[in-house]
């Protein structure tokens, strides 16, 4: 290819350095294990609890909490789709010329300089000689071209010529799936969105950002379910049934679960996490035990902000419901999730409209109670709130352009490795009354087993041809 010069020349040289593909995987190597290093779209108090205030700015200006999705993690795969095309188009002429302008005819001088070789005579004519020559060959996968000239034939056989392509179609594939990669990060979104049972939604927060994608159709959750494992608050499975709706109208209706996610218009939608809404709606159930002997226990069903009557004039209010108590800052009690993992209750009894006391019940600790000598105690039994389920919803709509690249790469990597392309000239003289053969070998590639393949191609022409070994 002529040589180009001028600042197309600078241009086209720069991109079709081996140099700049090896940064250019060099730097998305690094950016890429910092991916997995650095918490990606989460929350800014995560990182600032994480790296403190400066390296969440640093983080933050870098776009190092979306490593996949930000604008210069984008531009390098562009570079280096950039890189390959143009190393390709540098390349791709001479190969080429391999598989439509293949050197059939060499003259006898380049013949002898070539190995492997192997000259011998032979007795039969030269089209018989010729003949069966060829039919050997292409018994063993070669395809044949003769030509015939004056007391002289010549045959070039070849096969594996795809192999000269195997590296574009490995280029092709790298192309493939940093297009997938590109086209997924552009087009493509990975966010949550947070249901209330009964209730529906069609927006998804963006991890790491407060963006908002608008999904074409609502999704509901018509129910939530968890399992514990027998004993304990520990969930042992969890699934939602959720319904896509299309302009109002149901279309599907699916239960999603860990490792079962719900696939609707290259949309999936995950199960990732769940609560309860306890400050809000839910009803408590408790044992009351009276102090005074002379009752039996009872169960009671209270709602947050509600009150219930007991006995001899007593009400019991639910305060409060806390599903994951834990204390904070100045010993004041909060919710470490939403999750049902460390229940308990602030109760308050009254008697006659005026305030009595207040209690804690705990569902782990049922025998601590914070009123001493008061005439009732109250053991946990449990709560059913309004229950909300957490669904991690994302796009990819390069997903399948990524896949048809692995796919295209499998093929080039058997291509350039498993096929070699190997090529044969016959050259057959008449010298006086016998003919002078000459077989000349060649292979790009692998050369140790061409060499055996050579000597056991030389070994069945010569018993075709009646010559001894």
């Amino acid at each position: 290819m002529k040589k180009r010069e001028g600042v197309s020349g600078r241009f086209w040289g720069f991109f079709t350095s081996l140099k700049l593909t090896i940064f250019l995987l060099f730097i998305l190597a690094v950016t890429s294990i910092s991916g997995t290093l650095i918490m990606q779209r989460a929350n800014p108090q995560q990182y600032v609890k994480a790296y403190g205030e400066g390296g969440y700015r640093i983080i933050k200006t870098l776009g190092l909490y979306d490593v996949y999705h930000s604008w210069w993690f984008l531009l390098l795969l562009a570079l280096l789709v950039l890189n390959i095309v143009i190393c390709s188009i540098e390349r791709f002429p001479r190969s080429w010329r391999f598989v439509k302008e293949p050197l059939r005819w060499p003259d006898r001088n380049l013949l002898e300089e070539m190995t492997p070789r192997e000259r011998f005579s032979v007795s039969l004519s030269l089209e018989e000689t010729l003949e069966k020559i060829q039919s050997l060959l292409r018994g063993r996968g070669y395809r044949c071209e003769r030509k015939v000239e004056e007391g002289r034939g010549r045959i070039f056989a070849q096969k594996g010529v795809i192999n000269r392509l195997g590296v574009y179609v490995t280029h092709l594939s790298v192309l493939i799936i940093l297009i997938g990669g590109l086209i997924g990060g552009i087009w493509g979104f990975s966010g949550g969105m947070t249901i209330v049972e009964g209730e529906s939604s069609r927006n998804v927060t963006i991890f790491g950002s407060h963006k908002v994608v608008t999904l074409p159709f609502d999704v509901r959750c018509d129910s939530f379910q968890v399992d514990y494992y027998p004993g304990t608050m520990t969930p042992k499975e969890y699934k939602s049934v959720i319904t896509i709706l299309e302009n109002g109208k149901p279309v599907v209706t699916r239960d999603v679960r860990v490792n079962h996610p719900l696939k609707y218009k290259g949309i999936n939608f995950y199960q990732a996490s769940y609560g309860t809404i306890s400050n809000r709606v839910g009803t408590l159930t408790l044992e009351v035990i009276p102090q005074d002997g002379k009752d039996k226990p009872f169960r009671v069903r209270v709602k947050v902000g509600s009150q219930v009557p007991l006995k001899d004039g007593y009400t019991l209010k639910l305060v409060a419901f806390f599903p994951d108590l834990v204390l904070g800052r100045d010993n004041q009690p909060m919710n470490r999730s939403q999750e049902l993992r460390n229940p308990a209750a602030l109760l308050e009894v009254d008697k006659g409209g005026k305030y009595r006391y207040r209690s804690w019940v705990f569902a782990f600790f049922p025998e601590v109670h914070s009123v001493k000598n008061a005439p009732f105690k109250f053991h946990y039994i449990s709560f059913k709130g309004l229950q909300y389920t957490g669904l991690q919803v994302s796009k990819d709509p390069g997903v399948w352009v990524v896949w048809t690249g692995c796919t295209f790469i499998l093929v080039g990597l058997v291509i350039c490795f498993f096929i070699s392309h190997r090529r044969v000239w016959v050259l057959v003289e008449e010298k006086g009354k016998k003919n002078q053969v000459l077989v000349v070998g060649n292979v790009n590639r692998n050369h140790a087993a061409f060499s055996q393949h050579f000597e056991e191609l030389i070994n069945d022409i010569k018993e075709a041809l009646g010559v001894s070994q």
